[in-house]
């Protein structure tokens, strides 16, 4: 009998078959052990990805503690004064620079400067002569090198002999080069809640009030003070607005200039048109609103002291509509059907709306009212010259109106003189109108828009 070969070919054919045979055979023993063992298998697969889920859920929970665990505790510290020389050092430059209106240094110590801000500093510093006090009060920061300061500044105007006091919340840090700058962007919520927590420590709101009231006196007992605060506050904001559209328009403006060269016909279309688009934007005034949302549990006031009479207290969350936001740190708003004040610092923004309304369309709406004779009145307005009151000097305007050139609704607009600014009255008449000096320019106005 011949010996098999150990690696012949035919016999794994038939040890093969032998197999398949097998299985086929005993089908019945054979297909629940498979199925077994796929279960088992699937099992173990089941285990292993709920493994890798417990692992990637215990992964987000240790983030989401450490998240809440960021949180930085506040310390319960004094104030000190001028207690870091680097510190002083950089405040100090910072209060030079502004009173020059030098923006450049600004930006190189003061992170997240904006455009809108540049321009709001240089047209400040014209009314600038510099800051004779400036003393830094500080409390620790919430990260190492970094520094909560309370800078407060006694700023002498070249027109008004006492300086005036004011404070100002920085937040400081200290960069990869071991250089301290000050951080004007907008940053983490933690922060900002570290900020927040510290200054509402009793030192930092007893310093605060103390310069507040030291403000709101002096505004209350001098009224040229608060004249000359009103009006550079609107100056400021014109201007800054006048720059900013200039900038917008100057493309446009180029193009204009091209397209009239060309031709010397269209040269005067284009002109009548781009003067008759000037005067429709003149007549439309933008007027933006705020809703503040408050972030603490504050008083609200009948007047923008810390002594005026507290008429409620808000609720966190709670949301108002903002009528105006005073340069000391205070806003008017409205509140039950009338108007009060609270301290910006505890609220937040969480809306914006932005409306436009035509200026003058008011003034001269009640003009053609009272007037029925239009050109009867017309010609008696530019002619009169006989004064009917004695009452000349600063005063207030009640609504937004224009400044003519002459006493007439249809003469030439030289300005417009904003709500709550103030104009130099030289005399009122009686046709109703009152020569007024407003940003070195002499005009008319209505004499019903004037607060005597």
């Amino acid at each position: 009998m011949a010996k098999k070969r150990k690696n012949d070919p035919n016999q794994f054919r038939n040890e093969k078959n032998n197999i398949l045979e097998f299985i086929v055979d005993n089908k019945k023993l054979v297909m629940p052990l498979v199925l077994v063992v796929a279960v088992i298998i699937t099992i173990g697969i089941a285990l292993s990805a709920n493994k890798k889920v417990t692992e990637e859920t215990q992964s987000v929970q240790d983030l989401s503690a450490a998240a809440a665990s960021s949180a930085y505790e506040v310390p319960e510290s004094d104030l000190e004064l001028n207690a870091y020389a680097d510190v002083n050092e950089l405040i100090t430059k910072y209060y030079q620079a502004d009173a020059e209106g030098d923006v450049d240094t600004i930006a190189s110590i003061y992170q997240g400067l904006d455009e809108t801000t540049k321009l709001k500093i240089q047209e400040v510093s014209a009314y600038i002569e510099g800051y004779t006090t400036v003393d830094v009060y500080t409390k620790p920061g919430p990260v190492d090198g970094s520094y909560v300061v309370y800078a407060y500044t006694e700023v002498k105007l070249k027109d008004y002999e006492n300086a005036i006091p004011g404070m100002e919340t920085m937040y400081v840090c200290t960069d990869e080069n071991g250089s301290l700058y000050i951080n004007g962007d907008v940053v983490e919520d933690n922060v900002m809640e570290y900020i927040m927590a510290i200054s509402l420590q009793d030192d930092v709101v007893d310093l605060n009030n103390k310069v507040a009231a030291e403000y709101n006196d002096m505004i209350s007992n001098d009224a040229d003070l608060a004249a000359l605060l009103s009006e550079l506050k609107s100056s400021v904001e014109v201007s800054v607005g006048e720059t900013l559209a200039a900038g917008t328009d100057t493309s446009e403006e180029s193009s204009e200039t091209a397209d009239s060269s060309e031709d010397a016909s269209d040269e005067s279309s284009e002109d009548e048109t781009s003067e008759a688009a000037q005067e429709t934007t003149e007549e439309i005034q933008t007027v933006t609103t705020r809703t503040l949302k408050a972030i603490e549990v504050v008083n609200i006031r009948s007047s923008d002291s810390t002594t005026a009479d507290i008429l409620g207290k808000t609720s966190i969350d709670e949301q108002f509509i903002e009528l105006e936001s005073l340069a000391n740190g205070w806003s008017r708003i409205e509140y039950n059907g009338g108007e009060a004040y609270v301290k910006t610092e505890f609220f937040e923004v969480v809306g914006e709306t932005t409306t436009e309304v035509a200026a003058e369309e008011t003034e001269e709406e009640e003009a053609a009212t009272e007037n029925t004779e239009t050109e009867e009145t017309t010609e008696t307005e530019s002619t009169s010259t006989t004064t009917v009151s004695s009452k000349t000097g600063k005063m207030q305007v009640s609504e937004t109106v224009r400044l003519r050139k002459s006493e007439s609704t249809e003469a030439e607009i030289l300005a417009t003189i904003y709500k709550g600014s103030f104009v130099n009255v030289v005399e009122q008449y009686a046709n109703g109108w009152a020569k007024v000096e407003y940003n070195s320019k002499t005009g008319y106005i209505k004499c019903e828009f004037l607060i005597q």
